[in-house]
């Protein structure tokens, strides 16, 4: 059955293949990829297998393209095979029936194929990989091919794996407990999961903490549908969480509303969880607080400064606790990803550095001022407050 695209593989000029891409297996196997490369200048074949959301790699030979490639057709009985060259596409289709169908279609002319095997990864997401929930987000195919209209959102989420990743680079251990505060709906959660599951290939476990039992429902209904076994989600309040029974490397909070941030913090610090990395959302507290009977009032006599200002202000707070409490803290610009302004992520890493009691009375002094009591300072009590409210 196959013979006829073997016999039109031989035909081709191999130096104008870019990628053989085979799928729609009857296996086990979800899709293999065949692209050439360098390896110490001889020119060969690298054979991409995903298997169980897993990838597996092997070389050949460059002469041995055609009897690998029917091995692999032969073996897991692919039905979509795609043979995609410098100008074109040559597409087959095997049917339920086993008939053979072919067509071809032109495509623009791509001369930058990367054959050099040692060439660094331009993205720590790349496409290929069998990430579910970038498919079930529309920014993935169903081969796994960034989608043209998504190609900004595949890069603003590769970002935020990458800000993530960056304190991790070193991390020579092979679990990782996270607790993710107010997790919603996000498919972030998964795209986190996958990156230390499947590409650092750590053993990782994530808890997901969340106030609506339908959405804890949906959630590990997702899990249970990527085959995700170590994440799982809990109907949870977030200020009534103070310690956990077992061990927790990372906290993350994306977009947890208001003071849920603060409660967040509260937890890690608390337990003096290492990695926290905390996106702030809808600062009302301090903007319902704040008195603009002082000498700074013109910062506050317009709605839009105010509210901006209230939410810089929460979050500077925030962010002197943590260091008050041994964190190394700095703050990363990144892209929402529903298009909208760009936000702040708020990353810490727990040093047990000793931080000078000058900072509890910038701290003390800025509150006053400004007449205000946020939560992350009343949960600590007389430390930063004078009247211990």
């Amino acid at each position: 059955m196959y013979s006829e695209i073997i016999q039109e593989l031989s035909s081709l000029n191999k130096d104008d293949i870019n990628k053989i891409v085979l799928s729609k297996s009857k296996q086990e196997i979800q899709k293999a990829t065949v692209r050439p490369m360098l390896l110490k200048n001889n020119r060969k074949w690298q054979i991409e297998k995903i298997i169980n959301n897993q990838a597996f790699h092997s070389n050949i030979e460059y002469h041995d393209l055609e009897s690998d490639v029917l091995s692999l057709l032969e073996k897991y009985e692919f039905c979509d095979i795609n043979i995609i060259l410098k100008g074109k596409t040559i597409s087959y289709r095997v049917s339920k029936k086993k008939k053979l169908f072919r067509n071809e279609h032109k495509t623009a002319v791509k001369n930058n194929t990367i054959l050099s095997h040692d060439v660094p990864k331009k993205y720590i997401l790349e496409e290929g990989m069998p990430i579910l929930p970038l498919v079930d987000l529309g920014v993935f195919d169903s081969n796994f091919n960034v989608k043209k209209s998504k190609y900004d959102k595949y890069k603003q989420i590769n970002r935020f794996v990458e800000i993530i990743a960056d304190e991790f680079k070193s991390y020579d251990k092979d679990e990782l407990t996270i607790i993710d505060f107010g997790c919603g709906k996000s498919y972030l959660t998964f795209i986190i999961y996958y990156y230390f599951a499947f590409v650092k290939k750590i053993n990782v476990k994530i808890m997901g903490f969340d106030l609506k039992d339908d959405v804890v429902k949906h959630c590990n209904a997702i899990a249970e549908k990527y085959n995700y076994k170590n994440i799982r989600f809990i109907t949870g309040d977030i200020s009534k969480i103070e310690t956990c029974q077992e061990h927790v490397d990372m906290i993350i909070t994306l977009h947890a509303c208001d003071t849920a941030t603060d409660y967040a913090l509260f937890f890690a610090i608390k337990n003096r969880i290492k990695h926290i990395f905390s996106v702030p959302c809808c600062q009302h507290e301090v903007n319902q607080q704040i008195s603009n009977k002082n000498e700074f009032s013109i910062i506050l006599r317009h709605g839009l400064y105010k509210e901006r200002f209230s939410a810089i202000l929460t979050d500077a707070i925030r962010c002197e606790v943590l260091q008050d409490h041994g964190y190394e803290v700095d703050v990363v610009e990144f892209v929402d990803f529903e298009n909208t302004p760009k936000n702040a992520m708020i990353r810490a890493k727990y040093k047990g550095k000793q931080v000078s009691l000058e900072n509890n009375m910038h701290l003390k002094k800025i509150v006053e001022e400004f007449s205000i009591r946020p939560t992350i300072l009343k949960l600590f009590g007389e430390k930063y407050l004078r009247d211990g409210e």
